[in-house]
């Protein structure tokens, strides 16, 4: 088990500002921020399949059935719950879209990709799931136990929001917003468990 710092301002401050500094993901954040802005409904197809390929594209979330996801946000009329945060939006986006797996033919949880899509209409209300994130929180619970969680509970949007919300107060970080402490949690995740690829 990895020892992680104790989350203090200075080392929120020092890893949000790291964020802002990659070009990579500054400006893929900025274009993201932009276009949902230019386009903030989901009525129309072509404006959903456009937020859909951007994020698609940027930060690679392996959707396939770009189209057929569109379809599904499209009949699901997500605009009020996305407007007020409720937290049951992000199930209805990744899940009921009938988009499966060749190997088992089961339909694909789409709920990282979700939580992004909804995070960018509704950011004060929505924090972005990934597995940077996931290692984070379950790395601090297992070392401080801030909150009581399983793994499985992460990937239930509403406690994923409470447990971020549990770490903010635990950590006494209450100044920062949840974006703020998503983008610590998933740079100091990058940081602390980076991706290791098998070379061929």
């Amino acid at each position: 088990m990895k020892n992680l710092i104790n989350p203090t301002p200075a080392l929120m401050g020092a890893y949000i500002k790291e964020f802002e500094s990659d070009n990579r993901y500054k400006y893929a954040d900025i274009a993201i921020t932009n276009l949902f802005k230019a386009f903030p409904g989901n009525k129309h197809i072509e404006d959903i399949l456009l937020k859909i390929s951007v994020i698609n594209d940027l930060y690679s979330t392996n959707i396939l059935g770009t189209y057929r996801l569109a379809q599904h946000i499209q009949k699901q009329n997500v605009d009020e719950k996305l407007r007020i945060g409720d937290p049951e939006v992000v199930n209805q986006i990744s899940k009921g879209h009938g988009i499966k797996t060749k190997k088992y033919n089961k339909e694909i949880n789409f709920y990282s990709f979700a939580t992004k899509y909804c995070s960018w209409h509704n950011e004060p209300e929505f924090p972005i799931y990934d597995s940077f994130v996931d290692k984070v929180l379950m790395s601090y619970k297992r070392q401080d136990q801030f909150s009581k969680f399983t793994q499985k509970d992460l990937k239930n949007f509403k406690r994923f929001r409470d447990i971020i919300i549990d770490f903010r107060n635990y950590y006494n970080l209450k100044n920062y917003s949840l974006k703020e402490i998503d983008r610590f949690l998933w740079v100091y995740g990058k940081r602390m468990f980076p991706t290791i690829y098998n070379s061929k």
